[in-house]
């Protein structure tokens, strides 16, 4: 427990009267004594209580402030214990102190145990049971994820920056700094990969190019450096020639890293680093190794103009003391709200809760404010932090950055610092043409008012601002309709198209997917292959084709239907004949009167013919078998049956529910069986190898285009389309105009594969110095999955005309599906009128002859009457 009373001088009698005047115009400041209890986790109380202790008597004994003592009642606990914060509260509660300052570096604890390395020691309140609502309890120790204050947990702040503040400083420099790309080093235990996520996040929404790498550490502890992997890691960042490098790590590891890299000539003018590490430009690393090289490192100080002690201090030094100050300057407005009257001195013992959002000041971490986040949670506010950047071996301050206001640099460096030796820096000059998916308008430029390249888009156009941002290049770019590739003047060599103009150096590069051919490296060269471009095949849209009148049959062969039609047959036959012999079958008992005469019919040829045909369709039988071997026959018929209806039932679905097209040309070897006119244009390669190909089936290709060759050998891509479009014709098509067929021209498409591939590249003017570069970025893509993400994102996409189609084509059957079904059901109905009105006719005509005779019998035979017990009966013989 320490005390530390103000000091005051007792006047001189000369100014007696005088300090009596000036009394009764001014409030009378009272003595406000407070009461602090200190928690140190374990291994802190040696490193920060004589801190506290200074702080708070240079602060108490500050001239200008209402007279404010402390009493500070230290404790040491260790926070690994779950309640160990909770237990420290209960012992400062029975001393009646509200206030306490939670010191919990778990660094020091894990010095003190080495069995705690990896393990996060929070301190936290976790008993439900506590009333601790009045308490305030300022909290210094690194953020975790959020943890929940349990009911009454009074006001709980944090003086130690938030993950998204240290976050948001990175991005705003990067940002100040026009970075477009860098490399992310990090180890898991530095303060700053609590802020990688979110960093991440925010460089994604800025479409940012970072590659993360985690620095490899022996073990779990939090300073030891695999330095061989950490050698090859570097290497990897030196291989890729990104010269922006973001170190999100601790001192120790800094050193190691910093280390290595000046022994691979990484700390040189090429490159610029930024250290996050707030205890970096505290004195914790030398930058003798930065004398003389030219290197350009970042850091942020969080005051360069307070010390600790007369020395920098580390950042969780300055972040005690500063929420030692918080205290005290709430303590101050406290005092001054008693001397208002507002409270008594016993009351403001445990309200300086109510004034932590209302207090400001420079402390040693820069401006302290806090803002209310709930209804018992304070947090940092108006963080500040000052830029450092290196002069040779020396610091200096070349700004500020602040969450109100972003990064403000006046930096000594070069702020067009190159980040390629090639590109960097420079501004191309790009011809280019409208080619989808390669660069295409976008769909409301005009609208927006978009200008350069923001009104386009495309496969090329996302690949040259990336290559932009990496190689750090500008460029300005025109996009012309009716501009072509080029062809050569045969008369003096010279080239037109986009090809002459950069042959003329009219411009740097031809921004548009070309097919590489060795007559045009006479006057270009070409870069790596950015996609595999051929011929394709374009005919005209196939139209369903109407289904037969006899569809509902195809599910089976004609063969099959014969088959089960005469099987059919044959079992009925079986069953009559059985039906006739088997003494067991109806037929039998009914010859030895067992059943009625008329039963044992039941299974003559007729129903026995009518008694399968209705377990072939699976209405059932009328009559089953009363034999055994008729049983057994029924059986197998019946299974048969059952396997056939499952057969065509799933047969007849798939028939009814295709697309039955007309046949369509789907090869090159197709397209010469087949009876389909062809062309190309005229100009294409592949026009003149069919004509002088000697081999199947290019050689029948080409005497027919040289047959027609006034008639399908145009100059115009639009007038073959507009041929395949009207006419049984098929288009020998280029690349050029695929797209357009999925897109546009939906009576189009295109069949088969690609065939006679060849790359395509981008061209720049013979012996351009850029050509390696992007050539090594193309590469990269590569490896890296960029080209991937972008062929998916316009190439393989099926088109609106696809999509149409699809959308029409729902599946749904139509009336011509079974128009055949329907006729037969005419067929039928037809059938039943005819045997219908012959029974009639034969029934009323064997009824007129069976009553002619009835009554020539009734004429003949004698009456008889029987008189039976005196009455009379009639006898129906």
């Amino acid at each position: 427990m320490g005390r530390f009373p103000h000091e005051k001088q007792p006047p001189s009698n000369a100014l007696g009267p005088l300090l009596v005047l000036l009394l009764s115009q001014v409030e009378l400041v009272f003595s406000l004594n407070v009461d602090i209890g200190v928690m140190y986790a374990a291994g802190n109380q040696e490193a920060y209580a004589e801190g506290v202790r200074n702080v708070l008597r240079d602060f108490s004994q500050s001239q200008g402030s209402p007279d404010v003592t402390f009493n500070l009642v230290e404790l040491d606990s260790s926070c690994v214990e779950k309640d160990a914060l909770d237990n420290a509260t209960a012992w400062f509660k029975d001393r009646g102190i509200c206030n306490i300052l939670v010191v919990n570096n778990d660094r020091k604890a894990v010095k003190l145990d080495h069995n705690l390395e990896g393990e996060a020691t929070h301190c936290a309140y976790h008993d439900l049971t506590q009333d601790n609502s009045q308490l305030l309890t300022m909290v210094v120790q690194r953020p975790v994820e959020a943890h929940g204050l349990p009911p009454n947990s009074g006001v709980w702040v944090t003086s130690y920056p938030e993950p998204d503040d240290l976050s948001l400083m990175i991005v705003n420099t990067v940002e100040k700094y026009k970075w477009t790309s860098a490399f992310v080093l990090y180890d898991k235990f530095a303060d700053a990969y609590r802020s990688l996520q979110k960093f991440l996040n925010w460089a994604a929404d800025r479409d940012w190019l970072l590659r993360v790498k985690e620095i490899p550490l022996i073990g779990e502890g939090p300073d030891k450096v695999d330095k061989p992997s950490l050698t090859e890691l570097l290497r990897q960042v030196k291989k890729s020639r990104e010269s922006h490098v973001i170190l999100m790590s601790n001192s120790a590891i800094i050193n190691d890293v910093l280390d290595r890299a000046v022994y691979l000539l990484m700390v040189k003018e090429q490159y610029h680093w930024i250290i996050t590490s707030l205890n970096a430009p505290l004195g914790d690393i030398s930058f003798d190794a930065f004398q003389d090289t030219g290197v350009r490192a970042t850091f942020f100080h969080p005051n360069t103009e307070r010390n600790t002690n007369g020395t920098a201090g580390r950042m969780f030094e300055r972040l005690v003391l500063d929420g030692a100050l918080s205290l005290a300057h709430s303590a101050v407005e406290a005092a001054r709200a008693v001397d208002r009257g507002e409270m008594t001195a016993g009351q403001a013992q445990c309200r300086l809760r109510d004034y932590m959002t209302e207090i400001e000041f420079e402390g040693y971490t820069g401006n302290v404010h806090y803002k209310n986040v709930s209804v018992s949670t304070r947090l940092r506010n108006n963080l500040v932090m000052d830029l450092m950047e290196n002069t040779g071996s020396d610091l200096v301050k070349v700004g500020k950055w602040s969450q109100v206001d972003g990064a403000n640099l006046t930096s000594q460096f070069n702020s067009s610092f190159f980040t390629n030796p090639v590109l960097g820096g420079k501004v191309l000059k790009i011809i280019s043409k409208q080619r989808d998916p390669w660069v295409r308008l976008k769909q409301h430029a005009d609208t927006e008012g978009l200008i350069g390249v923001e009104r386009y888009e495309g496969f090329l156009i996302d690949m040259l601002n990336l290559m932009a941002k990496r190689l750090n290049f500008t460029f300005t770019i025109d996009v012309r309709d009716n501009i072509t590739i080029g062809s050569q003047n045969e008369t003096d060599g010279s080239w037109d198209g986009m090809i002459g103009l950069l042959a003329r150096h009219e411009y740097d590069l031809a921004l548009d997917a070309v097919s590489t051919r060795s007559f045009r490296l006479q006057a270009v060269d070409f870069t790596e292959p950015i996609e595999m471009a051929g011929y394709y095949l374009i005919m005209r849209r196939p139209s369903r084709a109407a289904p037969g009148l006899l569809e509902f049959l195809n599910p089976f062969s004609y063969t099959v239907w014969v088959v089960m039609l005469c099987a059919n047959l044959g079992v009925a036959i079986l069953l009559a004949y059985n039906n006739c012999i088997n003494p067991n079958e109806w037929g039998g008992l009914a010859k030895r009167g067992e059943v009625e005469e008329e039963e044992g019919k039941n299974l003559n040829f007729l129903n026995s013919l009518w008694s399968v045909w209705g377990a072939y369709v699976a209405a059932g039988p009328e009559f089953l078998p009363r034999s055994f071997a008729g049983r057994t026959l029924a059986s197998l018929w019946f299974f048969v049956c059952l396997v056939a209806i499952s057969s065509y039932t799933a047969n007849l679905a798939a028939f009814l529910t295709k697309t039955n097209l007309d046949r369509q040309i789907s090869s090159l070897q197709d397209l010469a069986n087949s009876d389909y006119r062809f062309g190309a244009l005229e100009r294409n390669t592949i026009v003149k190898f069919l004509m002088n190909s000697t081999d199947e089936p290019y050689k029948i290709l080409g005497r027919r285009l040289k047959r027609w060759k006034g008639e399908v050998l145009l100059d115009s891509r639009e007038k073959l389309l507009k041929k395949a479009e009207e006419e049984r014709f098929v288009f020998i098509a280029d690349n050029e105009n695929q797209f357009r067929v999925k897109e546009e021209l939906c009576n189009l498409i295109v069949v088969g594969e690609r065939f006679f591939r060849s790359p395509t590249a981008l061209m720049f003017p013979r012996g351009s110095p850029f050509v390696t570069e992007f050539n090594r970025q193309i590469l990269l893509f590569r490896e890296e999955g960029v080209m991937d993400i972008l062929r998916d994102r316009y190439l393989n996409v099926p088109g609106e005309c696809s999509t149409k189609y699809v959308a029409q084509d729902d599946g749904q059957l139509q009336i011509e599906s079974f128009i055949g079904l329907f006729y037969l059901l005419l067929i039928g109905v037809a059938l039943f009128l005819i045997v219908g009105l012959v029974e009639i006719l034969f029934f009323f005509a064997r009824g007129k002859k069976d009553g002619k005779n009835d009554d020539e019998k009734k004429d003949d035979a004698p009456e008889a009457n029987f008189n039976i017990n005196g009455g009379l009966n009639p006898i129906y013989l």
